[in-house]
């Protein structure tokens, strides 16, 4: 009987921790495309980035009315004031390298943004977040490029 109670323990305290993550983690589970197509993304992938058109909308492309350069000094401002790590950045190419840790286990996960020139007084964001470790990062990685884009708005 106690391994039947150490067994139901550890299957609630274990759906708790993932539960508690992907709120944490921002993952909207039930907006479109659904909650079962959003577990499947967050359960087999360790990556998340922008895109047009993105399945998942808080990943769509942001786009600014203001200048290339504008923007990746405030993606700079943001960055830190987020308590986030600057590995490498290029002023030139409009873009930054950041460690980021996870809130719940201290993970690393590397992020790459890059503002892109639309024109002269439009550009937009490519965001890219990948977990070092694991094979899935249960939002943590769309909870990154969530924060970063909410931090700019």
């Amino acid at each position: 009987m106690t391994i039947v109670k150490i067994v139901i323990f550890l299957v609630i305290f274990i759906t708790g921790v993932i539960s508690l993550t992907l709120l944490v983690n921002q993952a909207n589970l039930f907006e479109a495309p659904g909650f079962t197509q959003r577990l499947k993304i967050f359960f087999t992938s360790n990556i998340a980035a922008t895109a047009e058109n993105h399945k998942l909308k808080e990943l769509n492309t942001p786009v600014y009315q203001e200048s290339a350069e504008r923007l990746f000094r405030r993606v700079i401002l943001a960055v830190s004031e987020l308590g986030w790590d600057v590995v490498s950045h290029d002023s030139d190419n409009h873009y930054v390298n950041i460690i980021v840790r996870t809130r719940m286990f201290l993970f690393e996960d590397d992020m790459f943004v890059q503002v892109k020139v639309i024109d002269a007084n439009n550009s937009y964001l490519y965001i890219e977040s990948k977990s070092r470790q694991g094979r899935a990062d249960l939002a943590a990685n769309s909870g990154h490029i969530q924060e970063l884009i909410k931090k700019l708005d």
